[in-house]
């Protein structure tokens, strides 16, 4: 996705996405979105990942006045969950990158399920694939931040890397 009107907070999200995407070779038919708040829980709900469609969706409104930190976690957290999905379905594929232990593999497949996710203060944070995204989001923000001086080299690099196809 790429507009010579995006704000720079918009250019930040796409370029950090795009950016985790190269680093764990996510599919470049994965679509990214950034879609006003009527498709999310809120302003505050800040990005969702569609599996059924395979979209990471970023909240315009939310994008507004977010920190350029918790824009990079946010999009690294996104992408993670866009890689635990690949695993999964790479297994019912029968392959199997040996990253995730079987007994994460098959929390993971359940955690997915529409019927068993929760986004209840409480049970949210209690998800190994909640869990697990924000321990990737976090220790890849730090690879960023070794890696790039600020966000105008990020953007540079990698803000037209990845165009939805």
């Amino acid at each position: 996705m790429y507009k010579n009107n995006q704000s720079l907070n918009e250019k930040l999200i796409i370029s950090a996405t795009n950016y985790a995407r190269e680093f764990l070779n996510i599919d470049e038919e994965l679509w990214v979105f950034i879609n006003d708040s009527k498709h999310f829980m809120g302003i505050n709900h800040s990005a969702l990942y569609d599996k059924e469609n395979f979209i990471i969706r970023f909240n315009k409104d939310w994008l507004i006045n977010a920190t350029e930190d918790n824009i990079l976690k946010t999009a690294f957290h996104e992408v993670f969950h866009v890689f635990q999905h690949t695993c999964l379905l790479e297994i019912e594929l029968g392959y199997n990158r040996g990253i995730f232990t079987n007994n994460e593999l098959e929390k993971m497949k359940h955690e997915f399920l529409d019927e068993n996710y929760s986004t209840e203060l409480g049970q949210y944070e209690n998800l190994l694939i909640e869990q697990q995204a924000e321990t990737f989001a976090h220790e890849f923000y730090k690879t960023f931040k070794s890696e790039f001086n600020n966000i105008c080299g990020l953007i540079e690099k990698y803000n037209e890397k990845y165009i939805n196809k």
